[in-house]
């Protein structure tokens, strides 16, 4: 199991706890000044780290051109406790339950108008972004995707010959960061129009090209062309769900942990599907402290049964683990919580049948505020999730045990809101029409 991947974005949070372009006047941006609580060495290196690895696992691996952008926005900022000077936006699991940094161009704080996150993601209030990008984006590993996927979708826009979000990324890992190079240069100007809505040559937009430009080769240097550029693996891509169905296990890049590194706890178990499992503690707070996400990413959309493997109670001792399914819905992606009692059985337990569509968002994920107090010491389990296609003529896929929803102690409930969470999950995509605005 790689839990070293999955720490090195766990240790962000652990330190934290501590637009279509739409014109030619540049939006109003989160400002970073001399006034700004500088990141701490540690946590700097945390925060790019984070950038460069869930950026590989979406298929970017020349992170340094995603880095710049952050240092641009918010300083590499994620939560409000790291730059008090601006708005405070959500609570983010990533935040230690804190405020996620918010912009203040668009008006008063009170307001809920400003941009969210490292990457500024704003689509009119924070109830509005919230409903256009889910509530992912809250996470600083959900705020890195969504960039990713923000990027993408502009070069396959903006640059002619670009036909598919695949060669939309390769184009961006293949931009050298060279001041006065044509790549370079066009990057820099898809980046003050599409995110500032600066298109123009005049000085004003010279100036923003110039910093996101600049932006992105000081940070390549920085850290180092070493550190930055990754080669893709299967290990480090998260790979599409085949029509036949696949499981999704602790080791597997669709995996994430988040949150607290130090309360996470690995198991070698026999009882655990491939002999390991991770397990945390409950809390009954209202947003996680730990959580994890299983990616989702099915190749041929159709209707699918998720299953989820338990113990018999060993480490997965909770009778409240609240499961969540990000999938497609009548009007959008919708989340479905399935309360699970991990006591119940040992195998594979069926959540339920969901449809999928292939979009970025949908996943499963598991928070550890379930509702059981950490005085009680009750562990709670994170192992495999299965996905088997559903035949619609036939009597359904064949589980990996005769478990189901009832016997596994389930019930369902609903949210259709658009994704728009309580809690927040990872990876979650908007509307085709992204916008960026501070």
């Amino acid at each position: 199991m790689r839990l070293a991947r999955q720490l090195a974005w766990s240790w962000v949070s652990l330190l934290a706890s501590a637009a279509a372009c739409t014109g030619n006047t540049p939006s109003d941006e989160l400002q970073v000044s001399s006034d700004t609580q500088e990141l701490s060495a540690a946590q700097r290196k945390a925060h790019v780290t984070a950038i460069r690895d869930v950026a590989a696992s979406e298929g970017l691996t020349n992170g340094a051109v995603l880095g710049g952008i952050a240092v641009s926005e918010t300083g590499l900022v994620h939560c409000w406790s790291d730059a008090t000077w601006a708005c405070k936006g959500p609570a983010s699991p990533s935040c230690g339950g804190g405020p996620v940094i918010a912009g203040a161009g668009d008006g008063a704080c009170s307001l809920q108008q400003g941009g969210l996150g490292m990457f500024q993601f704003d689509a009119g209030t924070f109830s509005q972004t919230l409903a256009a990008y889910g509530s992912d984006v809250l996470t600083l590993e959900g705020n890195i995707a969504q960039a990713v996927d923000f990027v993408a979708a502009k070069v396959k826009q903006d640059v002619p010959g670009i036909a598919s979000r695949a060669e939309a990324l390769a184009w961006i890992n293949a931009i050298p960061l060279i001041k006065g190079e044509a790549r370079t240069e066009k990057w820099a100007s898809i980046l003050a129009c599409r995110y500032n809505g600066c298109c123009n040559t005049s000085t004003t937009c010279t100036t923003r090209r110039a910093k996101y430009r600049d932006n992105a080769i000081d940070i390549l240097a920085e850290f180092g062309p070493d550190f930055w550029r990754v080669t893709p693996t299967t290990g480090t891509m998260c790979q599409a769900v085949p029509p036949e169905g696949r499981i999704i296990d602790q080791g597997d890049a669709c995996y994430n942990a988040g949150g607290n590194a130090q309360f996470w706890r690995p198991e070698q178990s026999t009882d655990g599907f491939g002999g390991d499992l991770n397990w945390t503690m409950t809390t009954d707070k209202a947003a996680p402290s730990n959580f994890a996400t299983w990616k989702l990413v099915v190749a041929e959309p159709g209707v699918y049964t998720v299953s989820v493997h338990l113990d018999g109670g060993t480490f997965g001792q909770s009778k409240k683990a609240a499961y969540q399914v990000t999938h497609q819905g009548a009007a959008g992606q919708v989340t479905d919580t399935v309360v699970v009692d991990q006591t119940s059985k040992a195998g594979f337990v069926t959540l339920g049948d969901f449809e999928f569509s292939g979009a970025p968002g949908e996943q499963v994920m598991l928070g550890d505020n379930t509702g059981e107090a950490s005085a009680t010491m009750t562990k709670l389990l994170f192992d495999a999730v299965q996905l088997a296609p559903v035949d619609p003529n036939g009597p359904g896929p064949t589980p990996i045990d005769e478990n189901t929803a009832g016997q596994g102690g389930c019930s369902t409930t609903s949210n259709t809101s658009g994704g728009m969470l309580a809690v927040p999950g990872l990876f979650a995509f908007g509307a085709l029409l992204l916008r960026r605005r501070r």
